[in-house]
Formats: C-alpha cells, sequence, structure tokens
C-alpha cells in the first residue's frame, strides 16, 4: 500500500525523493570534507612505516606541536626490548614558495639512506641529498614547481627532486630533506623518534617500557598518534565545523520533514476512505511508514551515489579539498532523516486516527 501511494504520482514522487536527495547531499558533503581534511593530516603518521611514535614528554602531535628530544633518544629507543628499529626525524612548520605562491608547510628532515620517516610514496624523482628537496605533487602544481626547479621553503633555496603524494590539505603541504640539510635550515635538533617493534611485540607494553626507561618522552602508538592528531585539528576548527554541520542539519531535516509531511498530507482522503472501509489505524501508520522507508532509502541512495562523484569529481578542480564518505557517515544520516521523517510523515495521521470510520469520510468529501 505503501509502494503504490508513494507511486501513483511518479512525478511528485520524483520530486520528494530529489528533495529529500539534495538534503541528505548536503550533509554528506560538509561532513565529507572535514573528514578528508583530517584525513589528508593524519595521513603521514597513518602511512609511517613506524608502530610507535616518540617525542618530547607531554607532547602528543605534529599540528601545531614542537617537540625536542636528546640527541641520543634514538639509540636509547633501540636499546629497548621489542624495538626492531628506531629512526629519528625532524619536524618544524613553515611556508613554501614557488613561480606561483606561498603555501603553509611542514617540513620533515629524514635519514635517506633507510628512508624511514620519508614521503609513504614518490610519483616522480628521487629522494634528496644535499640541497635538495621533495615536494608533494598537489602543493608542486599549484606553486607552479616542476621536478628540477627551485623553489625557496623557510626562507632556503632548494631543488625539487620529488614528488610525494597524500601530503597536502586544505590548510598545508609537506616537504621533506635529509637530515643535513634540515639542521642547515633549521636546526639540528631531533623532533621524534620513529620505532619499528620486532613480530609479535605488543605495542602498548613497548610503549610503557619506553617511557619508563629512556625518560622525558612520551610513546603512542601509531593508532593513538593519529587519533590524537585527528582530536586536535577537529578542535581547532570545533566551532566552525559545528555552526556548518548545524546550519547544513537544519536546513535538511527541515526540507525532509516538509516534503514527507506534504506526502502525507496530499493522500489524507485516501488514508481517510481506507478507515472508513475498515482499515484500522496501525495499518495505515505502517503504510506512511513503509513510504518514508522507500523515500529516504532511494533518497539515500541517490545522495550517496551523488557525494561520490562529487569525492572524486572535486579534487580534480581543487586538488587540496578531499571529500571522504564513509559508510558510517551514510549509515548515520540516512537514519536520522529516516526518523525525522517518519515523525513528519506519521503527524498528519493523527487527525485521521482521532475520528471514527464514518466521519473521517464525511470530513473528506
Amino acid at each position: 500500500m505503501g509502494r503504490r501511494f508513494l507511486f501513483a504520482d511518479r512525478r511528485r514522487a520524483t520530486l520528494t525523493v530529489l528533495g529529500v536527495a539534495a538534503s541528505l547531499l548536503l550533509v554528506l558533503v560538509l561532513g565529507g570534507i572535514f573528514a578528508g581534511a583530517v584525513d589528508r593530516v593524519t595521513y603521514y603518521i597513518r602511512t609511517s612505516p613506524a608502530d610507535v611514535s616518540v617525542s618530547q614528554d607531554g607532547v602528543r602531535t605534529m599540528h601545531m606541536s614542537a617537540s625536542s628530544l636528546p640527541a641520543d633518544t634514538p639509540e636509547r629507543v633501540a636499546d629497548i626490548p621489542g624495538v626492531a628499529w628506531a629512526a629519528p626525524i625532524a619536524f618544524a612548520s613553515g611556508s613554501v614558495a614557488g613561480p606561483r605562491g606561498r603555501q603553509l608547510s611542514y617540513l620533515i628532515g629524514y635519514d635517506t639512506r633507510t628512508g624511514r620517516g620519508g614521503p609513504t610514496r614518490l610519483v616522480a624523482g628521487r629522494t634528496p641529498a644535499a640541497g635538495e628537496a621533495v615536494l608533494d605533487e598537489q602543493a608542486a602544481k599549484q606553486l607552479g614547481v616542476q621536478v628540477g626547479d627551485q623553489f625557496t621553503i623557510m626562507g632556503t633555496s632548494l631543488r625539487a627532486v620529488g614528488f610525494s603524494t597524500g601530503g597536502s590539505s586544505i590548510t598545508n603541504t609537506t616537504v621533506f630533506v635529509e637530515l643535513s640539510e634540515f639542521a642547515r635550515i633549521h636546526d639540528d635538533r631531533v623532533s621524534y623518534v620513529l620505532t619499528g617493534l620486532d613480530p609479535g611485540a605488543d605495542p602498548e607494553a613497548v610503549t610503557d617500557r619506553i617511557e619508563a626507561e629512556v625518560g622525558g618522552v612520551t610513546a603512542q602508538t601509531r593508532e593513538q598518534f593519529a587519533d590524537s592528531e585527528a582530536r586536535i585539528v577537529t578542535d581547532m576548527s570545533a566551532d566552525l565545523l559545528r555552526l556548518m554541520s548545524s546550519i547544513g542539519l537544519v536546513i535538511a531535516l527541515a526540507v525532509i520533514a516538509l516534503g514527507l509531511m506534504t506526502a502525507t498530507l496530499n493522500r489524507l482522503r485516501d488514508f481517510a476512505v481506507l478507515k472508513a472501509l475498515g482499515a484500522r489505524t496501525p495499518r495505515l501508520a505502517a503504510a506512511v511508514a513503509m513510504q518514508v522507508l522507500l523515500t529516504v532509502v532511494l533518497a539515500s541512495t541517490v545522495a550517496t551515489t551523488a557525494a561520490l562523484a562529487l569525492a572524486w569529481l572535486l579534487p580534480l578542480a581543487a586538488p587540496a579539498v578531499q571529500i571522504s564518505i564513509t559508510t558510517a557517515a551514510v549509515a548515520q544520516t540516512t537514519t536520522t532523516a529516516l526518523l525525522v521523517g517518519l515523525i513528519a510523515a506519521l503527524w498528519p495521521l493523527r487527525r485521521i486516527a482521532a475520528l471514527d470510520a464514518a466521519t473521517a469520510f464525511r470530513e473528506t468529501r
């Protein structure tokens, strides 16, 4: 019955589904842009070969943080039972400039002999040597830098010898240099120690041993480090995110509620006739619920498809912007729409439920 009511007027059904889909698309895209930004910011940590990261005591992030460790920290960490290797990296925030402009950047110095702590993947060129650097490919395009070109990072001129991927977000990019080059540009400190574990070693137990035996450091598993990084990015943009999400959600829910309530009101006479013929209120409510379920499921399918298409197309026009559409986000958005839609669509039925069958029939004539 609900299916027949929904598709009796195909044009109206199409408009209702598209209206709900547009609302769901707004919510998915707003959430997806923020999720994509968090994915980009945590990309270096999530794709690092390190099982455990060691930083200065109390420092749990890289974003908006400054960590400084004694020079012998890598050797001391490597001596801890369960540690297979320990690789130092140097980290600083600055800006990178090219022919087409300037962009905020993280500068990371790493041991090019082992490659640990360097870019996850090179899409062009090779690892850097003295006076050279690897730049993220998206930043290189925006700055107008080609392999072999000179660019400036923190006031120092370097030659781009390779391009990495995944290191640019809406706010910043990433530049990789050799440790000795980092010392020339900035200083010779050790910022973090990336640590690989022996097969079968318990990461939690190893982090506890590192903190206890090395002292003056904070040790975190890859997951803990990435979560801390995502949390600080979320906290920094919490007010803006809350405002954008609230506005988008209110608009979406209002459109969904109005569309599904209107769909019920347009069929109120039909429901009254059915009640006059003997249909009970629970059966009418079930028909409305099925109508809402079909509408929301179809709208969610359309919205998800459109969101995935945008997630693929938008980076082509704006490479720094990434939309991440997750199954959890789709499920949460669909569930919220379904609950609001059920309340809005069932609300008009109270007029029919409160009347006897004959009165309901007469009031709709």
